[in-house]
Parts: C-alpha cells; sequence; structure tokens
C-alpha cells in the first residue's frame, strides 16, 4: 500500500498527520509526504544533484516538522521508516568546491518527503499518480465546512479529480463512529480492511448502510452485506446493519452524520455513481461535517 499525505502548514494539517501515523503503523505503507509552495527556487537546479538552495517558504520547515513527528513516533530502532545506514558523501558545491555530508539510507520501507511547485490541486494528484498512491490523506479545517485556508478548494477539488481512495481529515473531529455506505459486491478486500483498520485505531464502531432505490436492493447485495457485517463483528467489532433509500441519502448525511467517518464507495455500478456525479458529492463534502473516505 502507498500512502500520500498532502499538507500545508495549518493545524489541520498536523491534525490529520496523527492518521498518517495511525495508518502506517498498522498498514506499514509506503508514505510520501508532499507539500505545494508558492515560490519556486531563485536559480535553476540540476536533477538528481544534492542541491544546497534555499527556499524562503513556511512549507519547508511546516514539511521538516511532519517529517519529525512521524519518525519520533517509534522508540529508535523499532520504526520501519527509519533509515540505519548511515555514511558520508561528497556534495558538489560548486565546481571548484566539495563538502562531505553524512547520508542515511536503508529503512525497510519508504519515507519520502518532497516539495512541489505550482497549482496545489494539479501537482497533489500529479504527486499521487507519478507515486501510484492508493490513499491521499489531507487535513481540512473544522467547523461546518471542509476547506484549505489558502486555497480553500483543494479538499473538493481533490475528491473530484483523485483516481485513488481520498482520506479528508476534519480538524478537531474525533473519529468514534464509522458509516459505511454501500450497495454493490465488488468492493475490493482492501477497501474492507481499510474500514477495519480505521474502527481498530479509534475503537469505533460502524453502521453498514445498505443504499436501496425504491425500497429495493440488488438480489445478489443483501447476502453479500450479511457476510461483510459477520467478517467486521467476527474481527471484535461493534456493526450494525441498516439500510437508507438513495433519495433520502444527501439529507440523512446532512441531518443524522454528524460526528465520526463518513466511508462513500463510488464505483461505477453504484446508486451513489448513478444518483450523484463526482463533483456533487465533491460539494456536499464541502460542508460535511464528520471526516470523510472517498
Amino acid at each position: 500500500m502507498k500512502i500520500l499525505f498532502a499538507a500545508d502548514t495549518m493545524p489541520y494539517s498536523e491534525f490529520a498527520l496523527q492518521e498518517l501515523i495511525n495508518l502506517a503503523e498498522n498498514t506499514f505503507a509506503g508514505i510520501t509526504i508532499v507539500g505545494v509552495a508558492k515560490t519556486s527556487p531563485a536559480r535553476e537546479v540540476q536533477s538528481g544533484v544534492y542541491s544546497s538552495v534555499k527556499l524562503d517558504d513556511p512549507l519547508i520547515e511546516a514539511l521538516d516538522k511532519y517529517r519529525e513527528i512521524f519518525l519520533n513516533h517509534w522508540e529508535r530502532g523499532e520504526s520501519p521508516y527509519e533509515a540505519m545506514n548511515c555514511q558520508y558523501e561528497w556534495l558538489t558545491l560548486r565546481s571548484n568546491m566539495w563538502e562531505q555530508i553524512k547520508v542515511c539510507r536503508g529503512s525497510m520501507k519508504d519515507l519520502n518527503v518532497r516539495v512541489r511547485f505550482g497549482n496545489v490541486v494539479k501537482e497533489i494528484l500529479a504527486e499521487s499518480k507519478e507515486s501510484g498512491s492508493d490513499l491521499i490523506i489531507l487535513g481540512c479545517t473544522k467547523g461546518t465546512q471542509c476547506l484549505w485556508e489558502e486555497v480553500p478548494s483543494v479538499p473538493e477539488k481533490v475528491v473530484n479529480e483523485a483516481e485513488c481512495s481520498v482520506f479528508l481529515v476534519k480538524e478537531a473531529h474525533p473519529i468514534n463512529k464509522i458509516y459505511a455506505c454501500l450497495d454493490e459486491t465488488n468492493i475490493t478486500q482492501e477497501s474492507l480492511e481499510m474500514i477495519n483498520q480505521m474502527a481498530t485505531i479509534h475503537r469505533a464502531g460502524i453502521e453498514l448502510i445498505g443504499l436501496t432505490k425504491g425500497m429495493g436492493i440488488k438480489a445478489d447485495v443483501y447476502p453479500w452485506l450479511e457476510k461483510v457485517f459477520e467478517y467486521l463483528e467476527n474481527k471484535g467489532l461493534e456493526v450494525a446493519l441498516n439500510y437508507r433509500e438513495i433519495s433520502d441519502f444527501e439529507p440523512f448525511i446532512r441531518s443524522e452524520v454528524k460526528e465520526g467517518l463518513l466511508a462513500l464507495w463510488m464505483g461505477k455500478k453504484s446508486l451513489l455513481d448513478r444518483f450523484f456525479s463526482k463533483s456533487s458529492i465533491g460539494r456536499f463534502i464541502k460542508t460535511c461535517r464528520t471526516s470523510v473516505l472517498v
């Protein structure tokens, strides 16, 4: 599994970092932390060559802090992300001067920290595609909306355009219940395992919500939902199974889902995908009061 953590300098990003740590500790995923800076280097830097270029951007300091918080979660020698093999290598400062620096490699799992330059949404999506991410995690503001500080539409647009799953972490909202909305049988084992991991990490109850149309559900979905219920219950989790009409879905989200985590599956055959375009999902996510996994 590969996770991309997209961050800025705001408190909601540091809050979301804890969710990254939780998942990394339970899945040993490959991790990339990325930020998108407003200013590019004043001079060109040769690709593949160590650079001593300084960037006057608070994002750089924030990325350094997030890396240290992530690594310091584990005791020394216990982290799969800790580089164990260190040696001194020569860095070219200019044509007539080299400097020796200490370089550490050899971690069991990848932890990459990157800064990109340009449009925030485009660069996050580009990094996700280039690194082969299975999941993008990003924080968003607390309160009645899910926004970013400098570019408010970032969470909505990432959800709309990402080719992988997206986990929007609402600042200061603990996950004590998971609402998992399902209506098809081709949901992957990996997706269900992610819900299991989230519920285990947060000791959260799960409400499985079977989506219906005209008070009916596809014949093969009902027994499959029962199997999902049994699978999660056998993991020792507190699970409930209820059914909701798709036409009442949005009012249900707005009126009843006030805390926890809302998990949505947007498959090609799902009722959600047929009744709501991905852009409209993005719009109501923007006003959602909980964290959201799409």
